[in-house]
């Protein structure tokens, strides 16, 4: 029985928000930079999956220990890799295609069919030589 009414009391807990409104405007914004691991493309701020509730808990916690909002961030990346951000830092290799892949891929695709249609061009002008002569 006791077991039953602390679980309540925390699940009921796990969602209060913080006195100050400036520190949980700051837990708010946080919440919707960091990604739910359960859900993978919604934001903790939305999601209802338990793992959620726990990161919402654990940001707002930081938050009201004093941690920067860096340091929240960084706290999530070490514990559940680069992926719980919505915004990566794109650093080094990784972060280079990750930026640049999508431009690299649109100049080839350009570059891929303008050769193609300037060699069409050039197979339709060419005159056809008969067999015959």
């Amino acid at each position: 029985m006791k077991a039953l009414l602390l679980s309540l009391f925390l699940a009921f807990a796990a969602d209060v928000p913080l006195e100050d409104p400036a520190l949980e405007a700051r837990a708010q914004a946080l919440m919707r930079e960091v990604r739910c691991v359960a859900c993978e493309n919604e934001p903790v701020s939305q999601s209802s999956a338990a793992i959620a509730e726990d990161m919402r808990a654990r940001i707002r916690e930081m938050i009201a220990d004093g941690a920067s909002d860096q340091e929240v961030r960084d706290w999530f990346e070490s514990r559940y890799g680069e992926f719980v951000l919505f915004r990566p830092k794109g650093q080094g290799f990784s972060g280079f295609f990750l930026w640049g892949g999508p431009f690299i891929l649109l100049v080839s695709g350009l570059l891929i069919g303008w050769l193609t249609a300037k060699q069409r061009r050039s197979d339709a002008a060419a005159p056809v030589e008969s067999e015959d002569a």
